[in-house]
């Protein structure tokens, strides 16, 4: 997903209905903007099911793996 697509599918929802995150094992956190940044990943390095599909281009990402920006919508549960 883009930033584009994001914005469009956010506008088709009301302005004032909360925004929130799954919580570490239970229930759900709000997304606040300290929890929003930008990061550099390597596409498509997950191996195994309990992995992300892509990874930290600095965690022995494959030579020939792609490294894009994305931005990054991060859990924390208090």
């Amino acid at each position: 997903m883009t930033v584009a697509e994001l914005v469009r599918m956010l506008a088709s929802y009301p302005a004032d209905l909360r925004v929130v995150v799954n919580g570490y094992e239970d229930g759900y956190d709000d997304l606040s903007p300290e929890q929003i940044s930008r990061i550099r990943i390597a596409l498509n390095t997950g191996k195994h099911k309990w992995e992300g599909r892509h990874g930290d281009p600095d965690d022995a990402a494959p030579e020939d793996a792609e490294v894009v920006e994305a931005l990054l919508l991060r859990r924390v549960s208090n």
